[in-house]
C-alpha cells in the first residue's frame, strides 16, 4: 500500500513538474499565432496591461477592468480568444490607446520612438534656436513672432531676436493650412521671410536661412538681480523643469542670496512643466527646507495606492548638495496660457505657506502627473506616457482643471513684447510696481506709443511647442526601470 501511495505521489510531482512547460509552450504558440494575425499584437498587449495597472482612470474605463475578458488578470493573455479578438479590432497601437483613454484625459499620449521622447524630457530637440508663436492679424494674415532665442544657436548667431516677425517659410507664405507643415519638419534648414510692421501693414524685409540642429535648451534662460527703491529683486526666467539642470538652478539661488535678494519674480510664462522632483527643489529654494512640511499630495487609482509616495515634502539637498533657500514670505510669479503642470504645481504647492502673487494670464489647468512606460519587447521603441496621479497641495486643494487665475491679468501682446529682463517689459514692470510701490510710467507710455505706431492687432493662436509630445508635462520617476 505504501509503495502504491509513493508511486502516486511521485506521479503527481512528475506531472506537476512537466505541466509548466506545456503551458508555457501553449502561451508561446498562442502569442506567435496572434502575432501572425496582428503584427502589433505585443505592442497592444503592452498598452492594455500598462493602462490596466497604472492608469489613473482604470476603474472608470470598462474595457480596462481586471475581469473584462476572463475571470481574472492571470488569464488575460494570448490564450484568451476574447482578449486577442479585442486587441485585433484596432488597426494600430495608437487606435487602441486613444480608445482606452478616459474622456476627461487631455494629456496622456503614446510614441513610437522612446529615444525622441527621452531627449525631449532633457530639453533636446531639432531646432533653429527660435522659440516662436503664431498670430492672426485683423486682415487674416498668419504671422510668426519670436518669443526668445537660444544662446549659441544658429538663430542667435544670425542676429534673430525677441520681437522679430516672419511671414513665410521656404518661400511659402504662412496660412492656416500650411504653417504646421512648413515649421514642424526634419529639414536641415529653414528659410524665414522676416517682416516689420509699418502703418498697420506687414512689410517684408529680409530672408534668413537657419540651420535646424539638435539643441539642448538650458531651461534657465535668464537670471539677474534688479535694484529699485532700496529693494534687491531676483528675476528668473525658467522655461522647463529639467532634472539635468537642478544644481545649476540651485547656484542661481546661491547668487540671489549672495546679492541680498529680498524679493523674487519667477517668470514661468513659457514653462509647460517637467519633473515633479525638480519642482520640489525649486519650491524649497523659494520657501524653505523644512523636510517635515508637505509640498504636494498625490492620489492614484485604487490598485496603486501603496505603490507611489502619497506625499512629497520640501527638500534640503540635491544629491548631497545643500539647497540655497531664500525663505521668502511672498513670491511674484509670471504666467501665461502656456504655463502648465509642474509650473502650476509650484504655484499651488506654495500657497499654503506663503503669499503667491500671480501676474499674467490664466494657466492651462493640469493638476495631473504621468509616468513613462516602455515596451520591453526586444527591438521595440514604443512607449506611452499615461496620467497616473492627481495632485493637491498641503491644504487639500487641487481643483484647478480650468487653470489658475492671476491676481493681475495682463496678456502678453506680440506687438508689444518688450525685452525679457528689462524693467519696462510689461509683465515684469507690473511685478516691479507691486514690489516697490513705484508705478512704471515709462513702460506704460512706451506701450501706448508702440501700439499707436503699429496700429495692427494680433491674436495669438498657436506656438512652436504645440506639437511636442512633452507639452504640458508633469512626470515622476519610472516605476518599471
Amino acid at each position: 500500500m505504501k509503495r502504491r501511495i509513493s508511486f502516486l505521489l511521485a506521479l503527481i510531482v512528475f506531472l506537476g513538474a512537466c505541466s509548466k512547460e506545456p503551458q508555457n509552450e501553449l502561451l508561446d504558440k498562442a502569442t506567435q499565432k496572434a502575432e501572425a494575425q496582428d503584427a502589433f499584437f505585443r505592442v497592444k498587449d503592452f498598452i492594455w496591461k500598462g493602462l490596466n495597472q497604472y492608469y489613473l482612470w482604470q476603474e472608470q474605463v470598462g474595457d480596462l477592468s481586471d475581469t473584462r475578458f476572463e475571470r481574472s488578470l492571470t488569464y488575460t493573455n494570448a490564450t484568451s480568444e476574447k482578449y486577442v479578438h479585442f486587441l485585433r479590432k484596432f488597426n494600430s497601437p495608437e487606435g487602441l490607446f486613444h480608445y482606452l483613454r478616459h474622456s476627461d484625459d487631455r494629456f496622456s499620449f503614446i510614441v513610437r520612438d522612446i529615444d525622441e521622447l527621452e531627449n525631449n524630457f532633457q530639453g533636446i530637440s531639432l531646432s533653429t534656436g527660435m522659440d516662436y508663436a503664431l498670430a492672426r492679424t485683423g486682415a487674416g494674415d498668419i504671422v510668426g513672432f519670436v518669443r526668445y532665442v537660444l544662446p549659441n544657436s544658429d538663430a542667435y548667431k544670425q542676429g534673430v531676436k525677441r520681437g522679430d516677425f516672419f511671414l513665410s517659410v521656404d518661400g511659402e507664405k504662412l496660412s492656416p493650412t500650411n504653417y504646421q507643415r512648413l515649421l514642424i519638419n526634419q529639414n536641415p534648414s529653414l528659410t524665414f521671410g522676416f517682416c516689420q510692421i509699418a502703418n498697420g501693414q506687414l512689410v517684408p524685409t529680409l530672408s534668413k536661412t537657419l540651420s535646424q540642429l539638435p539643441l539642448q535648451e538650458d531651461p534657465i534662460l535668464l537670471h539677474k538681480t534688479l535694484q529699485r527703491n532700496g529693494k534687491k529683486i531676483g528675476y528668473l526666467v525658467y522655461n522647463s523643469f529639467v532634472s539635468k539642470y537642478d544644481k545649476e538652478l540651485n547656484e542661481v539661488f546661491s547668487q540671489f542670496k549672495a546679492d541680498g535678494v529680498s524679493d523674487l519674480v519667477l517668470d514661468l510664462r513659457y514653462n509647460s512643466g517637467g519633473s515633479v522632483q525638480t519642482a520640489i527643489y525649486l519650491a524649497s529654494m523659494i520657501r524653505g527646507t523644512n523636510t517635515n512640511e508637505v509640498f504636494v499630495k498625490q492620489t492614484s487609482n485604487p490598485k496603486m495606492l501603496n505603490y507611489w509616495k502619497r506625499a512629497y515634502n520640501f527638500e534640503n539637498n540635491i544629491s548631497g548638495t545643500p539647497i540655497h533657500s531664500l525663505d521668502l514670505p511672498k513670491v511674484y510669479i509670471i504666467t501665461s496660457k502656456h504655463t502648465a503642470s509642474a509650473s502650476e504645481l509650484i504655484i499651488n504647492g506654495l500657497k499654503p505657506y506663503l503669499q503667491v502673487v500671480q501676474i499674467g494670464d490664466k494657466t492651462v489647468g493640469k493638476n495631473l502627473a504621468s509616468v513613462t512606460l516602455k515596451d520591453k519587447t526586444p527591438g521595440s521603441k514604443w512607449a506611452m506616457q499615461p496620467i497616473v496621479l492627481r495632485s493637491e497641495n498641503a491644504s487639500g486643494f487641487g481643483a484647478y482643471e480650468s487653470g489658475l487665475v492671476p491676481d493681475f491679468h495682463i496678456v502678453e501682446k506680440a506687438e508689444n513684447l518688450g525685452t525679457l529682463g528689462d524693467e519696462n517689459e510689461p509683465l515684469l514692470a507690473k511685478a516691479m510696481e507691486l514690489i516697490t510701490s513705484m508705478p512704471q510710467q515709462e513702460a506704460s507710455l512706451r506701450g501706448r506709443f508702440r501700439r499707436a505706431a503699429y496700429r495692427l492687432s494680433m491674436d495669438e493662436f498657436d506656438h512652436c511647442r504645440s506639437l511636442s509630445p512633452t507639452l504640458n508635462r508633469m512626470y515622476i520617476d519610472n516605476p518599471t526601470e
